[in-house]
């Protein structure tokens, strides 16, 4: 997983922040790292009405009747992730603003034409002089950052995939370019089960921070990209627009 922290190059007055996923499992280890940090002192016990209050629930439960009104275990709500059942119709949220500091890395993985696509509007949205660069491991990333820092501008890097399956085969290539921010390009015209099935594979890498969508004109479906769970950019006009 990639380090997500504030860029050192900001543009005009404004600080332009890299976009947090909570995707990821790291987010979870941050939420961890910083109960443990935080040393509360331990509160007194309650007195008066709220003392009262919990005796009368521990005396319900021991006796049964607090029990029956606990709601079924099939009410319960699990985290959700990637392609759980999640309505077509319901986006999440707004995609994250464009990186636009001088030598931000934005890394935009897919598979086919789109990414390559997906990745200029990107460039073009971060920067009018930004250009897209092929990266393939840590090494091109590097290199592509230098070159950012030396021109003043943010880099936008298209990472082609071979196939739906591709993603464990360069697992550590991924994970080596160390980005600043992931898109994955998606058509949505295809079919759903392979994207969910890269996508989550890219996420479980990298965490994925939105989709770039586009097929919207190919599929009488489109909605059910919402179902990856992630903020969607749509290259074309959206379902319904």
């Amino acid at each position: 997983m990639r380090s997500r922290s504030r860029p050192e190059w900001v543009d005009g007055d404004e600080e332009v922040l890299p976009a947090v996923s909570t995707s990821s499992l790291a987010f979870q280890a941050v939420l961890d790292d910083l109960v443990r940090a935080v040393d509360a002192p331990e509160l007194p016990a309650p007195t008066g009405p709220l003392a009262a209050s919990r005796e009368s629930m521990r005396e319900s439960t021991t006796s049964g009747d607090y029990t029956s009104q606990l709601a079924p275990e099939s009410a319960l709500i699990e985290p959700r992730t990637i392609d759980e059942e999640m309505p077509p119709q319901a986006p999440v949220g707004a995609p994250p603003a464009r990186l636009r500091g001088r030598g931000d890395l934005t890394l935009v993985v897919g598979v086919g034409d789109e990414v390559h696509d997906a990745a200029r509007v990107l460039a073009a949205s971060a920067d009018a002089a930004a250009e897209v660069q092929r990266v393939a491991d840590r090494r091109d990333a590097l290199a592509a950052r230098a070159a950012g820092v030396r021109r003043e501008i943010p880099v936008v890097a298209a990472f082609p995939l071979a196939g739906p399956g591709a993603v464990p085969a360069v697992a550590i290539e991924l994970a080596g370019i160390a980005p600043d921010q992931v898109w994955a390009a998606v058509d949505v015209s295809r079919k759903h089960e392979d994207t969910a099935e890269w996508v989550r594979a890219l996420d479980a890498v990298l965490a994925v921070d939105a989709l770039v969508a586009t097929g919207a004109s190919r599929t009488l479906t489109p909605d059910s990209v919402h179902r990856l769970g992630l903020p969607v950019l749509w290259l074309e006009a959206p379902p319904g627009g």
